[in-house]
């Protein structure tokens, strides 16, 4: 029989909504990390999908493809990303070409970044779980 995993085995990094993800996922530590790994599968596709539709001007193409992504982030508790994606998915279309050419560029650096941050939660867990089987 496995050891069961409690909630205080693990410490999420600053950046993840630790007692998010553990409700979410009933601290099912397994669980959390294929999801992690499922969506470290897609997130490249997804991010050049944002970043294609902003270079070819099509706001409501961006718009579909922001709301798309914004799940993956509350799947691995990055809540703030998931906010920050609500908040570009709801203005964009509003914007002016200025302000979305202003706006557009920090919001790829938060894309490109939460990569790094799942990448290195995923190996973090991959080892936590290894480690308590």
């Amino acid at each position: 029989m496995e050891k069961p995993l409690s909630n205080t085995d693990y410490i999420f990094s600053e950046a993840i909504d630790g007692p998010f993800i553990i409700d979410l996922y009933a601290a099912d530590y397994v669980m959390i990390e294929e999801t992690f790994t499922d969506v470290l599968r897609e997130y490249d596709d997804f991010v050049q999908r944002i970043i294609t539709t902003y270079h070819e001007n099509d706001v409501a193409a961006l718009k579909s493809a922001v709301h798309k992504i914004k799940p993956l982030f509350g799947f691995v508790g990055l809540t703030t990303q998931q906010s920050r994606c609500l908040q570009m998915e709801n203005t964009c279309l509003s914007m002016t070409p200025a302000q979305l050419a202003e706006a557009f560029p920090p919001f790829q650096t938060m894309l490109l970044e939460a990569k790094s941050i799942i990448e290195k939660e995923n190996t973090r867990l991959a080892a936590f779980n290894a480690a308590n089987r």
